[in-house]
């Protein structure tokens, strides 16, 4: 399959002084609807979620690319094959042996090694799963975007598959998307208004940090405590300092920024966009 890798100008931070990153877009290769980008250290490679055609078909599918940018397989995981369901999947999640992914009302477990499939977590009631993070733990947080009829949520399960209520269905959660856990296991999550909310393990509320633009999808956790989070109004990733503090922006002009990854032996970010079917590569200085 042919491949369009292009080189973007470097865009600079808003922040006085914060250098430049240089931006590779990668597309054309057969992604339709990526919306999920995430790094597999183990295998050095990024593993990429794909929407595929829109509705209600059981053709969703997870492809590999590798960090020269080139496609090792457009297809490693797909629905409708090998018995795989796999309905307009959102969320994906690398942990450990297994890859998570977030399908309507299902999260899937696939082997990280050789993409077959593991394991399922039927989610009752679930009206749109959209993000997964996955602790140290083994325990997996999934959120649930609802609809304009229904409030969104926030779920909880355990290393040997037992699901809870993380946060129960509230028009307050803002219809969350993307999630992740800090370095001191707190939670932290975000969705189409524009405040962050940070719980605890038991899912109560610590705080809330009011971000510039609002309607996140992708946040990832930093080693330093900070965070990488997506705004999709704003067309920019944040870089959010430990803490609080004032967001910088680490890329800007993205037309659709979905569930980004961190590349963190390149330090790169990864920023999957569903509408041009592509994953930017941005290099943080």
């Amino acid at each position: 399959m042919r491949k369009t890798i292009l080189a973007l100008t470097a865009l600079a931070s808003v922040a006085a002084g914060f250098p430049a990153a240089a931006q590779q877009v990668v597309s054309g290769v057969g992604f339709e609807g990526s919306e999920s980008a995430r790094y597999d250290a183990k295998a050095d490679r990024y593993v990429v979620g794909n929407l595929g055609p829109r509705g209600p078909g059981n053709d969703g599918f997870v492809s590999l690319l590798g960090p020269d940018g080139q496609v090792i397989a457009l297809k490693w995981i797909a629905g409708g094959q090998k018995g795989v369901g796999l309905r307009d999947p959102l969320g994906v999640f690398v942990k450990g042996e297994t890859v998570y992914v977030c399908d309507t009302t299902v999260l899937r477990l696939f082997d990280r090694a050789t993409g077959a499939a593991k394991g399922s977590v039927e989610i009752p009631g679930a009206v749109r799963l959209n993000d997964v993070v996955v602790g140290d733990d083994g325990v997996a947080y999934v959120t649930d975007s609802g609809s304009d009829q229904s409030p969104g949520a926030l779920f909880r399960v355990s290393r040997d598959g037992k699901l809870s209520t993380f946060v129960a269905r509230d028009v307050a959660l803002d219809r969350p998307n993307g999630i992740a856990i800090l370095k001191d296991g707190s939670i932290v999550h975000g969705g189409r208004g524009t405040k962050l909310f940070f719980r605890d393990k038991t899912g109560k509320l610590i705080r809330e940090q009011t971000m510039p633009t609002g309607q996140f999808d992708g946040i990832i956790a930093l080693n330093d405590g900070g965070l990488l989070v997506a705004s999709q109004l704003g067309h920019k990733v944040y870089r959010l300092p430990a803490g609080g503090g004032a967001p910088t922006v680490v890329a800007d002009g993205i037309e659709v920024p979905a569930s980004i990854g961190l590349d963190t032996k390149r330090h790169r970010l990864l920023i999957p966009q569903i509408r041009a079917a592509s994953v930017t590569f941005v290099d943080l200085n």
